[in-house]
């Protein structure tokens, strides 16, 4: 026979255990919404599905005017030229390099390949011209330069002067193209378009191209070249000229003759 005391705890931790055991769950289904109740739901999830609609349209008209803007620009294209100021940024170090300036010229020739010319003045001077679907880069101080048979590459030629002058539907032929807003560069309103490449092969060497499209002109007036490990190149174009007399020999380069000559492809 159990003591008194003995019943005592033997109630007192059948009641612990009763107040630590959790309720059963109650898998019973809602009561069911009200008619007003359930009307309410579908006009709120009509409303949102209506308002996401309507953004993406938006969004759709607005590029549609950026590419018109761009394909007027583009009709009577026959060259560009501009200061322009560039600086990379290294994921891995989370920083820019020391950024570079000077004068950058494209054109295209007769075959419809791309004539450039990027000239490098500051800090340390140096050239790239393209033509032919050949590339020269010369570096003066040092007396060296490299010659590069771009190959099947040369398209990618053009990526340095992406969306100047060139046909949209050109453009949309090699990108999903994406408008991301109206933004200002350094005061200038633009429209900021984001192209993705189609192809695998394309991402491999920039993974999205961002246009800073001038409202004025039709013309990018600031480029951000992506690549798929994070790094990125920003490019500034100031001063911007269309269609001025640029002799052809500015796409060429007479090097001095005890330059050291690289030869790549």
């Amino acid at each position: 026979m159990k003591s008194g005391g003995a019943e005592e705890r033997s109630r007192g931790a059948d009641e612990q255990r009763r107040l630590s055991t959790p309720p059963p769950l109650c898998l019973s289904a809602p009561p069911p919404l009200r008619p007003s109740a359930r009307l309410a739901l579908v006009i709120c999830v009509c409303l949102a599905l209506k308002g996401l609609g309507g953004a993406q349209s938006k969004a759709d008209e607005d590029l549609k005017q950026v590419l018109r803007q761009m394909e007027a620009a583009g009709r009577n294209f026959q060259n560009f030229s501009a200061k322009f100021s560039q600086k990379k940024y290294t994921a891995v170090l989370k920083e820019f390099d020391t950024p570079e300036s000077g004068i950058f010229l494209y054109a295209r020739a007769k075959d419809g390949t791309a004539l450039l010319r990027q000239e490098v003045t500051a800090p340390a001077p140096r050239i790239l011209t393209i033509k032919g679907g050949a590339a020269t880069i010369f570096q003066p101080r040092i007396k060296q330069a490299q010659f590069v048979n771009l190959g099947k590459n040369k398209d990618k030629a053009e990526y340095l002067a992406m969306g100047i002058g060139q046909s949209p539907a050109k453009l949309k032929e090699t990108f999903e193209l994406t408008f991301l807003g109206m933004e200002s560069v350094n005061g200038t309103s633009c429209s900021a378009v984001q192209l993705k490449p189609k192809s695998s092969a394309a991402a491999a060497y920039f993974s999205s191209i961002t246009l800073w499209i001038k409202k004025s002109s039709g013309i990018p007036i600031q480029q951000k070249l992506q690549e798929p490990n994070g790094d990125y190149l920003l490019v500034n174009f100031m001063e911007e000229k269309l269609n001025t007399k640029i002799p052809d020999s500015k796409f060429e380069q007479k090097l001095p003759p005890d330059t050291d000559i690289q030869r790549i492809g």
